[in-house]
C-alpha cells in the first residue's frame, strides 16, 4: 500500500498541489490502491484522507487538525498523520511525505512500526523558508532530522540533490524531477504554433509580467501572429488584465484563469514557446524544479526563463531554450531567436523531456520491490 502526503494551496476555489498531485495522477493511471493525505498550507482547507481502490476514489475522512495558529496547526498535522499511519491495518505500507512536516510524521511512524518504509520528498528548499525566526528554525530542524532518518530522500531538483549530497545523505539520495504524469501523451499529436507563447501558474508577485507585457507590445507591433496564453489565477490577475488593456495588447493576450490539468496540457501542446520568467521574489524557487518547464519539455516547447530556478541548468546544458535577465529587450530578443531557429530549440527541448520519462512510476516500482 502506497501512502502519499502533502500540503495544498486553496486559491479562488481551486486546489494547487505539487508534486503530490503528479504522484496521485500516476497511481490513478496505474489503477493502484493508495491513500492520499492532504493538509493545507495556510489552514484554508480541512485536512483530509482520501482512499483509492484501483485508482478510483472510494472514500474520504477528515483528520483532527487545528486550523488557526501556524505552529499549533503544523504540530497537530504531524500528530494526526502519525496516529493515522499507526492505526492502519495494512501490513505493507510505503509512505511518501512531501516537505519536512509530512516526512517527519512518516519517520516517527517508521520508528513505531506504523509503516515499513519512509520517503522524504523534498518539493522545495530555502535557507530562509519563513520570515518568522522561530518557525524557520522549526522547519530547518525538521528538514535536517528527516534527511538523516528517512529510508530515502527524493529531491525534485539537481540543486537540492547536490545539497543533500553535501549533507551526507549518500545512496539514499535520489533525483526525482517534477515530470508530468503520462496524461500529456494524449495530446502529443497536436500541432504546435511557434508564434503562440504560454505561461502557467499562480498570478502573484513571483513572475515578471511587467517586462513581458512591454516586450510583447513591441513584438506585436511588427508581428500580429504573436499571442500569449496565461493559464492560472491569483491575487494579481485584475492588475495584469488592466496592464494588458492599457498597453493595447488585449487582443493578443488571453487570461484562461484556472483550468483542469488536462485542459492546461492541451493548451501547452498547441503552443510554441513556454515562459518561466520568475523574478526571484520566492526564495525557494532557486532550489526548485519548474513543473511548467517540465511540461513544456514534454511537448518540445523551447523555454524562455530567468536564472531563478534549478531547471535552468538543464535548459542551458541541453540548449532547450534561452535564459534571460529580467529585461524587456532580452525577452523580445529571445522570442525572435527561438522563432528564427525553432526546429533546433524544439528538438532539444523534446530530448530533454524524454530524459526522465516515467520517473515517478519507476521510483514507486522500485520502492515496492524493496529498493
Amino acid at each position: 500500500m502506497i501512502i502519499i502526503s502533502g500540503h495544498a494551496s486553496f486559491i479562488n476555489g481551486k486546489i494547487f498541489e505539487a508534486p503530490v498531485n503528479t504522484l496521485a495522477e500516476t497511481l490513478i493511471a496505474e489503477k493502484k490502491d493508495f491513500i492520499h493525505i492532504r493538509h493545507s498550507i495556510d489552514g484554508s482547507l480541512k485536512s483530509k484522507v482520501y482512499f483509492y481502490k484501483k485508482g478510483i476514489l472510494a472514500s474520504e475522512e477528515k483528520l483532527p487538525v487545528l486550523q488557526r495558529v501556524s505552529i499549533l496547526r503544523y504540530l497537530s498535522e504531524i500528530v494526526a498523520t502519525f496516529i493515522f499511519l499507526c492505526r492502519l491495518k495494512s501490513q505493507s505500507k510505503i509512505y511518501i511525505g512531501a516537505d519536512p512536516l509530512n516526512a517527519f510524521s512518516g519517520v516517527l511512524a517508521r520508528k513505531a512500526d506504523g509503516i515499513q518504509k519512509s520517503v522524504f520528498f523534498t518539493a522545495d528548499y530555502s535557507e530562509k523558508r519563513f520570515g518568522n525566526p522561530a518557525l524557520n528554525f522549526f522547519y530547518q530542524s525538521l528538514d535536517r532530522f528527516c534527511i538523516r532518518k528517512a529510508d530515502f530522500v527524493w529531491n525534485v531538483s539537481s540543486r537540492i540533490y547536490n545539497l543533500r549530497a553535501k549533507m551526507g545523505v549518500g545512496k539514499r539520495n535520489k533525483l526525482v524531477p517534477n515530470i508530468p504524469s503520462d496524461e500529456y501523451k494524449k495530446y502529443l499529436k497536436n500541432q504546435k504554433n511557434k508564434f503562440h507563447l504560454i505561461t502557467m501558474g499562480i498570478l502573484g508577485d513571483q513572475f515578471d509580467f511587467n517586462n513581458l507585457f512591454l516586450a510583447l507590445k513591441e513584438l506585436i507591433s511588427t508581428d500580429k501572429e504573436i499571442v500569449l496564453d496565461i493559464v492560472g489565477d491569483g491575487p494579481k490577475k485584475e492588475a495584469f488584465v488592466k496592464a494588458v488593456s492599457e498597453l493595447g495588447i488585449a487582443n493578443n493576450v488571453k487570461f484562461w484563469g484556472y483550468v483542469d490539468h488536462s485542459i492546461a496540457l492541451e493548451l501547452v501542446s498547441k503552443s510554441g514557446i513556454g515562459l518561466a520568467l520568475y523574478n526571484g521574489n520566492w526564495s525557494f524557487n532557486y532550489f526548485g524544479d519548474s513543473m511548467k518547464c517540465r511540461e513544456f519539455f514534454s511537448f518540445g516547447l523551447p523555454v524562455i526563463s530567468t536564472d531563478t530556478h534549478s531547471t535552468v541548468d538543464e535548459i542551458k546544458d541541453h540548449h532547450a531554450g534561452i535564459i534571460c535577465k529580467m529585461s524587456k529587450d532580452e525577452y523580445k530578443a529571445a522570442v525572435l531567436e527561438i522563432i528564427e531557429r525553432y526546429d533546433y530549440f524544439s528538438q532539444n527541448s523534446s530530448e530533454l523531456g524524454k530524459k526522465y520519462e516515467g520517473i515517478h512510476s519507476k521510483m514507486i516500482k522500485s520502492l515496492e520491490q524493496g529498493g
